[in-house]
C-alpha cells in the first residue's frame, strides 16, 4: 500500500435488541398496540447502554450522559406486529450533536419491517436543566452506530 493511499473506514456496528412482545401489549385484533413501539425503542435504547457499558446511576456525576431527556420520536407504520414474540429492535445513530442525539430505529420480524423513525435525546444538567455537552465517552462509544451518511 502507498504512503498516501487511504484506508479503508471501519466496519459500522450494528446494534439490535430482541424486544419481547406480551399479550398485554396488543389491541382488541391481537396487532401490537401503536403506543407500545415507542416502549420497545425505549427498552433497545436501555439495552444499548448496558452494551456499552454503562450502568444507571442514582448519583448522576457518576454516569454523567444518563441525565438526558427526549425531544422528540417520529414512529412511521408499515405493517402490524402480529401475536406474541420478539420484535426486534433496531438502533444507529442519524446525529450527534454537541448536547443531542438522534437515533434512527427500525422494528421488524421475520414477517418483515413494522415500524421505523427517530428518536431525538438531548443531555441536560441536572441541577439547571439547562443542554449539556457530551462526554467524551458518550460520543467515542456512539462513532461507531453511525450509519453511512449520517453526521
Amino acid at each position: 500500500m502507498s504512503s498516501d493511499a487511504v484506508p479503508a473506514p471501519a466496519p459500522r456496528s450494528r446494534f439490535v435488541h430482541p424486544s419481547p412482545v406480551h399479550f398485554d401489549e396488543l389491541d382488541a385484533m391481537a396487532m401490537l398496540h401503536n403506543a407500545r413501539y415507542a416502549v420497545h425503542v425505549e427498552r433497545a435504547t436501555s439495552a444499548l447502554f448496558a452494551h456499552l457499558g454503562w450502568r444507571w446511576e442514582l448519583d448522576a456525576s457518576l454516569n454523567p450522559d444518563q441525565f438526558h431527556v427526549v425531544r422528540e420520536v417520529q414512529v412511521e407504520f408499515l405493517a402490524p406486529f402480529r401475536g406474541l414474540g420478539h420484535l426486534q429492535v433496531e438502533l444507529w445513530v442519524e446525529k450527534l450533536g454537541e448536547t443531542s442525539c438522534v437515533y434512527g430505529f427500525e422494528c421488524f420480524s421475520e414477517a418483515g419491517v413494522h415500524a421505523r423513525g427517530r428518536r431525538a435525546v438531548v443531555k441536560v444538567e441536572p441541577r439547571s436543566l439547562r443542554p449539556a455537552r457530551w462526554t467524551e465517552r458518550f460520543r467515542e462509544a456512539h462513532a461507531g452506530l453511525r450509519r453511512a451518511g449520517s453526521v
